[in-house]
């Protein structure tokens, strides 16, 4: 049989620690990982019989899997390691204590070794509201980061994910949303940021970011759920993902999502974010 594209296996890696980093489940629905990560069945097929070969997991009757201890000890700690250095981790049983001690290593090289960047006073708030902080204004460290970012924009991935939020409703500010909220980070009911545009033709958008790395996508469960968001909402124009990667392959292919595209939800992938924050980066009175 022949092997995954490296594609289809990034996105099963993905979900496997995934899924275990948001419970120590080592158990996997066959139905969800085919679902979540859009594989049809014969890319399933192919990418469970390497991984099988390779030990990563086993069936659990005909609809559930068993993933090996490597994946739910050691791959959430991995960051940026390629499958192949989890495959080799998983192989080497005799050397497991030297290889534990070797993939932060790989990983720490494979991120540059650069640290992330956590910068504080993005923003200057005016108070909160129901929904969490209103934004004021954008602080000069703001525009530093898009500075950044314009020079190097592979420093996204340095970015603390929680700033990224507070980078989005800056945005929002510096496009002239009339209201930006900063929503909590728990409970947030599905919504990091919710912009309001009012008067003729207003608007309000809530818009959910995903800071993943350039290997990770963002699967259609987490868009779907998105759309749930803004259909229990009720007043709200649109609902946008905003990420720093990418989408799921043949997401757009799901009716429910397909539907909505462009007007009652967005899909705001690596490139379009950048070109819009681009867009944004000129401090009031430089141009």
């Amino acid at each position: 049989m022949s092997l995954p594209s490296d594609d289809v296996v990034s996105r099963v890696m993905h979900f496997l620690v995934d899924k275990y980093s948001r419970g120590n489940y080592r158990l996997v629905s066959v139905d969800e990982l085919k679902a979540d990560y859009d594989l049809n069945d014969e890319e399933y097929r192919i990418v469970f019989h390497r991984f099988f070969q390779d030990k990563i997991f086993e069936p659990k009757g005909e609809d559930r899997l068993w993933m090996n201890e490597v994946v739910g000890a050691y791959a959430p700690r991995l960051g940026h390691c390629t499958l192949n250095d989890v495959l080799q981790f998983s192989r080497n049983h005799h050397h497991r204590d030297r290889m534990r001690r070797l993939l932060p290593a790989i990983a720490a090289w494979k991120r540059k070794q650069l640290p992330t960047i956590t910068i504080k006073g993005l923003l200057d708030f005016g108070g909160t509201v129901d929904d969490g902080k209103l934004v004021r204004s954008v602080a000069l460290p703001w525009f530093e980061i898009m500075k950044m970012i314009e020079q190097d924009p592979d420093s996204i991935y340095q970015i603390d994910p929680f700033k990224w939020e507070e980078i989005i409703a800056g945005a929002y500010a510096q496009a002239g949303f009339d209201e930006v909220v900063l929503t909590p980070r728990s409970g947030d009911n599905g919504r990091d940021i919710v912009a309001t545009k009012n008067g003729i033709g207003s608007i309000r958008i809530f818009d959910q970011m995903k800071a993943y790395a350039p290997n990770r996508v963002v699967p259609a469960n987490d868009v779907r759920a998105l759309i749930g968001t803004i259909t229990g909402a009720g007043n709200v124009s649109k609902g946008i993902v905003t990420t720093t990667s990418d989408f799921a392959p043949h997401l757009l292919d799901d009716p429910y999502i397909k539907s909505l595209v462009p007007h009652r939800l967005e899909l705001k992938p690596r490139d379009a974010l950048l070109n819009w924050l681009g867009e944004l980066s000129t401090p009031a009175g430089t141009e």
